[in-house]
């Protein structure tokens, strides 16, 4: 998971070096170029439910390695073609479903092998966000410097494969294997895949509607709806914005890869602390976008090359920690056998915020030939981010506790035996 989820946000963080270079070397607005950004992550994340229906189907294993397929060939296509509005295509649509295909089963997989330590081990997963955001704008640099935009697309299209790689070694959590026994009275163990196929989809579709009726759940995805657009435009904006104030190409991916190293330790950290509860996550959560809303405030009033270097610190560390608490916020409304469908309902709201936000971030550029009005909405965003979060912890009971999700899962194991008439075997570590 850490592999591919390296993989997979490093070149999705590192789409703002493209959006540079072909706003260089092409005539596209840069609306229209963002838009190409915005879709793939829209495609992504409405491919999310049914990623997750195949993984629970099928296996976590066969879809994330179908991703990385798509996603080579979405890579490798681009690179043949010479207009880039064919990117839409190429690049949106068949790139964006193979990251679809492997983003949320590989977000997803690790909360089943994780329950003390559960916000530890997404710090640990997810810090190689970082990394891929520290390796992957300087793998970008290189390869466009060196080969164009042609031949490092198709480059990147055989690294990316390697997500098929990283896909073999994942195994099937047991609450959703169709291979569990039942014991009959002779003691004779019976296979009853049909049986628990059926439980587990009749479990998977009635859950979103279950989720959808919870209040907690509805406010705290709004919020993360804002911080998501606000910290997707950093990877998209703030590269063509540094080029804007003449601060130089290598400088630029140097500060850039900043905020990937600080991601790499800030998630793993926040991770650790939000497990010592001496805060709730949501209360975490609240502050880091307060922090990261008034120094986004603050870089268009300063223009400073000293501030940009800090900026990039700043967002690494506090809004880049984000990812790492999301699965514990969420399951601070939610039972866990709901997580995969809760978070797939979280990516398509994301994803029509992003679809919609990050093109019209690029046309107030357009319109006003400055990218300092997109650092204060982004900002202004992050701020209310951070009152919803804030609302969500004073006004709601979202502490729930282990035994209470031990009694939860208790019982629903417990009915499902009954339905399977035999034993059940389940393990959480």
């Amino acid at each position: 998971c850490f592999f591919m989820y390296m993989l997979l946000l490093g070149s999705i963080k590192s789409f703002g070096i493209l959006y540079s270079e072909i706003l260089l070397t092409t005539d596209n607005g840069a609306g229209s170029t963002a838009l190409i950004g915005s879709s793939a992550g829209f495609i992504q994340s409405l491919t999310g439910p049914f990623s997750i229906f195949l993984a629970v189907r099928f296996s976590f294993r066969s879809v994330c390695l179908l991703g990385g397929v798509f996603l080579c060939l979405g890579y490798v296509t681009s690179a043949l073609i010479h207009n880039v509005l064919y990117w839409y295509l190429t690049y949106s649509v068949i790139a964006g479903f193979g990251y679809g295909l492997a983003y949320v089963p590989c977000t997803t997989l690790i909360n089943y092998y994780f329950e003390r330590n559960r916000a530890l081990a997404n710090g640990i997963v997810l810090s190689a966000s970082g990394v891929g955001g520290f390796l992957f704008p300087h793998i970008y640099r290189f390869l466009l410097d060196r080969y164009a935009l042609s031949g490092a697309m198709i480059i990147l299209g055989g690294v990316m494969l390697n997500i098929c790689v990283a896909a073999s070694f994942l195994r099937q959590p047991l609450e959703f294997t169709g291979s569990q026994s039942s014991t009959n009275k002779t003691g004779k163990s019976q296979e009853v895949p049909k049986t628990c196929r059926e439980l587990v989809f009749r479990k998977f579709c009635v859950c979103g509607s279950d989720v959808l009726r919870d209040l907690r759940f509805l406010f705290i995805s709004m919020a993360f709806c804002l911080t998501a657009l606000s910290y997707s435009a950093y990877f998209y904006t703030f590269p063509s914005f540094l080029e804007s104030e003449n601060v130089g190409k290598s400088t630029t991916v140097f500060i850039f890869s900043l905020t990937g190293v600080c991601e790499i330790f800030a998630r793993v950290a926040m991770g650790w602390f939000t497990d010592l509860r001496i805060l709730s996550p949501t209360c975490i959560y609240g502050i880091c976008m307060v922090v990261s809303g008034v120094a986004t405030l603050a870089v268009p009033l300063l223009h400073q090359t000293t501030i940009y270097y800090i900026y990039a610190v700043i967002v690494g560390i506090f809004p880049g920690s984000f990812y790492a608490l999301m699965s514990v916020i969420i399951l601070e409304t939610i039972a866990l056998k709901n997580l995969p469908s809760a978070f797939a309902i979280i990516t398509i709201f994301i994803a029509v915020f992003s679809l919609l936000g990050i093109p019209c971030l690029g046309w107030i550029e357009d319109l006003t030939k400055s990218w300092d009005n997109v650092f204060f909405i982004t900002g202004v965003l992050q701020l209310l981010a951070a009152m919803v979060a804030f609302s969500v912890s004073r006004c709601f009971d979202t502490n729930t506790s282990d035994n209470d999700i031990v009694i939860e899962q208790g019982k629903a194991e417990a009915a499902d035996d009954k339905l399977l008439g035999g034993e059940k075997e389940a393990g959480i570590e």
